[in-house]
C-alpha cells in the first residue's frame, strides 16, 4: 500500500539520512585507525618493504652512472667508509655515521665523537669504534643499539651473529685483552692474552669465537688461532679459559681469518702476509698456499680465497684463487693492473684504473664495465657496485 502520510515520509528520510552517516563515520573511523596501526608499527614492517624492494632485480649491466640521489658527496672529502648493510649502506667519515638505501635515499644519520672511527659489520648491523680509543657503538639501519666505554685503548673490533661484539684492548700489562658483548651489549667472555691478538672470529652461531695471535719465533713472526666456547669455559689455575684447541703457529703475519660452511663440515681460512692457510672445524691443519709475489689486495667468501699480486716489473697482476673446501687453487696472469678486489657468493669482482671485471672462482671472465672515472675502492651489493672516489660514491649496474 502506498504511503501517503507527509510526516511517515519525513521520518523515514530522517532515518535513512541518520544510517548513512552513522555508515561514513564507521568508515572514517575505521580509515583512521589502520593509518594509526600503520604509524605506530612503521618500525616493525618498513623494515622489511624496505629489504623486498631492494630485491628487485637491477636492469643488465651498464657504465651509466645513477641518477636520483647519486652521486652521495662526502663534505670536504674526508677519509670515508663504506660497508654493506642489511640491503643499505652504511658510510662513516670522520663525524658523522649515514645510513642509506641501495637507492642512496637517506635513512638515518648521528654524530660521534670518535678520533679514528672503524667501521665493522654483522649480519644486520654494524660496529663503529674508535682505534685507538676507548668507545665503541652499535649501530642498525635506523638507530643506535648502544654506546660502549672501554678502560683502554681500543686494538681491533669485530661483530658475529646475533650481534655479538669482539673488542681487543691493550692493557699495562697484557698485549691484548678481550672482552665479548652480547646483542643487549652485557659482557660474557673474557681473555686476557699474553700474545698480540691480531683478529677475532666469531664461530656461525657466535657461541665461541676463534682468536687468531701472533709471536715471534726464531726470526720470524708467527701466527696461531686458538678456539673458545663461551658456554662451556674450563679454567686453569689461574682462572683464565682454557681453549677448546689452538692450532701450530705457521710463520707469516696474520691479516684475516673466517670461517666456511658449517661445523661438521665447514673449516677456517687463515690469509696472511707471505702464505694462505686452512683448517677443519677441529683446527687440524688441511693445506696452504705459499705467495710467489707481493700481496696487494684479498678477499673471502665461504670458502673461497681470492687474493690479488703485483708483478712489479710489467705492472701487472695475477688474480689467486683458493678453494679451502677441496684444496684447489687456480692462478691467473693478468694483463693490467687490479686495485681491489671482492669475493661475493660463487663471483670474484675487480676493480682496476678503468674498468670493473667479474670472474667466477677458477678465473675465467664473465662480464666487465668500462668507467671514464678513477675510483679507489668499491663495494658489490644485490645487483650494483659501488664506486668510491675521492668525495663522491657512484652507483652501476652489474648483475
Amino acid at each position: 500500500m502506498a504511503v501517503t502520510d507527509v510526516s511517515m515520509l519525513r521520518q523515514r528520510r530522517k532515518k535513512k539520512k541518520a544510517v548513512k552517516f552513522v555508515k561514513k563515520l564507521l568508515i572514517i573511523l575505521a580509515v583512521a585507525a589502520v593509518i594509526g596501526i600503520i604509524i605506530l608499527t612503521k618500525n616493525l614492517w618498513y623494515p622489511k618493504l624496505d629489504g623486498i624492494l631492494n630485491k628487485i632485480p637491477a636492469p643488465e649491466n651498464t657504465a651509466e652512472l645513477a641518477e636520483g640521489y647519486f652521486p652521495l658527496s662526502i663534505e670536504g672529502g674526508a677519509s670515508y667508509q663504506l660497508l654493506a648493510l642489511d640491503n643499505g649502506l652504511a658510510l662513516a667519515d670522520d663525524s658523522h655515521f649515514f645510513v642509506h638505501n641501495a637507492d642512496g635515499k637517506l635513512l638515518s644519520t648521528s654524530q660521534h665523537t670518535f678520533a679514528n672511527p672503524v667501521m665493522t659489520a654483522g649480519d644486520k648491523k654494524v660496529l663503529l669504534y674508535d682505534l685507538g680509543g676507548k668507545s665503541f657503538s652499535l649501530y642498525s639501519k635506523y638507530k643506535n643499539i648502544y654506546t660502549k666505554t672501554t678502560d683502554d685503548p681500543i686494538l681491533i673490533a669485530r661483530l658475529g651473529s646475533g650481534d655479538s661484539a669482539a673488542i681487543v684492548t691493550k692493557s699495562e700489562n697484557y698485549p691484548s685483552v678481550l672482552m665479548v658483548y652480547d646483542g643487549n651489549g652485557r659482557n660474557i667472555f673474557n681473555y686476557r692474552s699474553v700474545s698480540r691478538i691480531i683478529d677475532v672470529t666469531f664461530n656461525s652461531d657466535s657461541s665461541g669465537c676463534y682468536i687468531t695471535t701472533i709471536n715471534a719465533s726464531g726470526g720470524y713472526i708467527v701466527s696461531g688461532i686458538l678456539y673458545y666456547r663461551f658456554d662451556k669455559i674450563d679454567r686453569d689455575e689461574a682462572g683464565d679459559p682454557v681453549p677448546v684447541w689452538q692450532t701450530e703457529n705457521v710463520r707469516t703475519l696474520a691479516l684475516s681469518v673466517q670461517t666456511f660452511g658449517n661445523s661438521d663440515s665447514g673449516g677456517i681460512i687463515m690469509l696472511g702476509d707471505t702464505m694462505c692457510a686452512y683448517y677443519d672445524t677441529n683446527g687440524q691443519f688441511m693445506g696452504s698456499y705459499e705467495y710467489k709475489r707481493r700481496l696487494v689486495d684479498y678477499s673471502i667468501d665461504g670458502s673461497i680465497a681470492a687474493m690479488i699480486f703485483v708483478n712489479e716489473e710489467r705492472r701487472t697482476s695475477e688474480l689467486v684463487t683458493l678453494n679451502a673446501a677441496d684444496g684447489t687453487v687456480y692462478e691467473t696472469p693478468l694483463d693490467y693492473e687490479v686495485l681491489n678486489v671482492q669475493v661475493s657468493g660463487d663471483m670474484i669482482y675487480m676493480l682496476s684504473a678503468n674498468k670493473v671485471e667479474s670472474r667466477t672462482p677458477v678465473g675465467e671472465a664473465v662480464s666487465s664495465v668500462a668507467l671514464d672515472t678513477d675510483y679507489d675502492d668499491f663495494c658489490r651489493m644485490g645487483g650494483y657496485i659501488y664506486l668510491l672516489g675521492y668525495d663522491t660514491i657512484n652507483r652501476i649496474n652489474f648483475n
